[in-house]
């Protein structure tokens, strides 16, 4: 075997780093809501939960599971080994295998809107409109916590506005060590409230923070990172506000546009929330500590659905007519339009999993030894010609040329 090695001066070095590289292919689930006749209620496209190889040469949305018999999908999580999915579909709660699609447990649970996993449990939030009525269907708990194993019931708090939420409720975060739901009523249109639920992690016990009269509906609920939670609130359909609440049950409401967010998509991205309001092309953006406006981002020239950050400055976006298409997009901050695909109808939640990551390697004493050898995309290299990385054990990566082998 020949074997070309650049040294410092040679113009192939490739930067000595105190991180190895392990690589992992990137996959997006993505969960779209389908198609449904608003006054006939017949089901134009069943919701159905796919995946994107992001990884992969060429790019396609392999569809792992149609929800046949429900007419709407709202939320879908992943475990922290990217194994296993979670979905919340209408009337039911699914847990999934996230290579095969095939079901591991189920759980009838109406209404069943966002999911949060914690540890063994996942919570869900809970909230539905009448078709007949046309008003908010009644629960005894619009918040549960289910066995995450399972699917069996773990607990549910009472809807009484002391014990639990009393109101249809939506968005979830995990902050420190406490789970906040957004409570809104949004079902009953013209009623809607301002609350952040919190339920403390140890206990159990719940308690709620008033967003004030400019609060009303939150929709989506970030965590800072600091222990506080932002909340971005949709109004009464007449304007958007942004809430930031601390875990002390301090309160911060900012309005900030005459126009609603509705569901618009939105992240926390930098420090800080990306947020839609409706009509705009781009994404305003505001500061997780004060809410003062920061310097948003042009997006991609329309609605967006659904956004999800990936590493660097990258963001999946889920755009759709609500009637006929649903496509994934990706934009670099930096760079722009990547690239696009068709998906479902309505990409209403997307989870990502996956990427190259790094590991600290062995720094100890004792010769130089070749650890591993990678291509240019991070993948394992053990033999042919060409352009690879080598992780020796001092920490360092070189640049090396094999002409043969």
């Amino acid at each position: 075997m020949r074997l070309l090695s650049f040294c410092l001066t040679s113009a192939f070095l490739f930067a000595v780093s105190v991180t190895s590289i392990t690589a992992q292919s990137e996959k997006a689930y993505v969960l779209c809501e389908g198609a449904q006749d608003f006054y006939s209620g017949a089901v134009l496209e069943a919701p159905r939960l796919g995946v994107v190889d992001l990884s992969a040469e060429t790019l396609e949305f392999s569809v792992l599971r149609v929800f046949e018999g429900h007419s709407f999908a709202a939320d879908l999580v992943l475990d922290a080994a990217g194994e296993t999915i979670y979905v919340a579909a209408e009337d039911t709660v699914f847990k999934l295998d996230a290579a095969s699609g095939d079901v591991l447990a189920e759980q009838a649970l109406e209404g069943a809107r966002q999911l949060l996993l914690h540890e063994d449990e996942l919570f869900v939030t809970r909230g539905d409109y009448d078709p007949l009525t046309w008003g908010s269907v009644e629960f005894d708990e619009y918040l549960v916590a289910l066995n995450a194993e399972d699917l069996t019931w773990n607990a549910g708090w009472q809807a009484d506005g002391i014990a639990g939420p009393n109101w249809a409720s939506e968005g979830l975060c995990l902050s420190g060590d406490a789970v906040y739901v957004g409570v809104n009523n949004a079902f009953a249109y013209g009623e809607e409230v301002g609350l952040i639920g919190r339920v403390d992690l140890a206990t159990g016990d719940y308690t709620e923070m008033d967003l004030g009269p400019e609060g009303l509906n939150p929709v989506h609920v970030f965590a800072t990172g600091d222990g506080a939670v932002v909340s971005v609130n949709a109004r009464q359909y007449d304007g958007t506000s942004l809430s930031r609440c601390e875990s002390t049950g301090a309160v911060l409401t900012a309005t900030v546009a005459d126009v609603t967010a509705g569901c618009a998509a939105a992240a926390w991205h930098d420090g800080g929330v990306l947020y839609q309001v409706y009509g705009e092309a781009g994404f305003r953006k505001a500061d997780g500590d004060d809410l003062d406006a920061l310097e948003g981002w042009s997006g991609n020239g329309g609605a967006v659905y659904e956004m999800a950050s990936l590493s660097g400055d990258r963001f999946l976006l889920g755009t759709t007519d609500f009637a006929t298409t649903g496509v994934l997009e990706m934009w670099s901050l930096t760079s722009g339009f990547q690239w696009d695909l068709p998906v479902g109808i309505a990409p209403g939640s997307i989870a990502v999993v996956g990427g190259v990551t790094s590991d600290l390697p062995d720094l100890s004493s004792g010769p130089k030894v070749l650890l591993a050898t990678y291509d240019f995309m991070g993948r394992a290299h053990a033999s042919g010609q060409g352009l690879r990385l080598q992780q020796w054990s001092d920490g360092t990566v070189t640049k090396a040329f094999q002409l043969a082998d």
